[in-house]
């Protein structure tokens, strides 16, 4: 699968790159350095809702005049509080493919895309710890499915740098339990 779309990637990337003209990008691609987010989620012994942070990336082909797609990754972690504990924790990596119309006026480029891919998500939950010795704790990890919308909106600093604001709202159902991430993510993008 990961061949397939490479090559198709691939395929769009030089039909376009020899029908540009040297006005129109051809890819963009960097870091998403600030992600504040909200987690939603619930394990066997509560719900969990609570303020996280991340960091991730996302590399960009254009096609034609409307057309996106390439890869897009990232990481999620929140600590909460348990019973009996402040340590417990959920965090998720997730990493795929993204799809989706782009255009660009001026110094913006305003894209809507969908995000499919996998995703792990691992959880220690503490019901109650002394000091640092954990006593009754319980370790979760799940690999998943994950998709998303992503909103984003790009201002050129110069000619090969932008600002990214990009919405994302991360979904999955792993072992039957919700999973939402809505987030807000901040990067800087290099531009060709």
């Amino acid at each position: 699968m990961k061949k397939l779309f490479l090559n198709i990637c691939f395929f769009f990337f030089t039909i376009s790159a020899f029908s540009q003209d040297t006005n129109k990008n051809l890819y963009s691609g960097g870091m998403l350095f600030f992600q504040p987010g909200y987690m939603i989620t619930e394990n066997d012994y509560q719900n969990i809702r609570h303020l996280d942070f991340g960091i991730g990336g996302i590399l960009r082909f254009y096609f034609y005049e409307y057309f996106t797609a390439g890869i897009y990754g990232g990481s999620q972690r929140t600590n909460y509080h348990s019973s009996d504990s402040k340590n417990s924790y959920v965090s998720i990596g997730y990493g795929g493919p993204v799809l989706g119309f782009s255009k660009k006026t001026g110094k913006l480029r305003y894209t809507a895309s969908a995000f499919i891919g996998k995703a792990t998500i691992r959880n220690l939950h503490i019901e109650s710890q002394n000091n640092y010795m954990l006593v009754d704790a319980h370790f979760y990890k799940h690999s998943t499915l994950i998709y998303s919308p992503v909103l984003s909106i790009d201002y050129a600093l110069s000619q090969r740098l932008l600002l990214t604001l990009q919405t994302v709202c991360l979904t999955a159902k792993p072992d039957n339990k919700s999973f939402y991430n809505p987030t807000i993510q901040f990067g800087i993008l290099f531009n060709r």
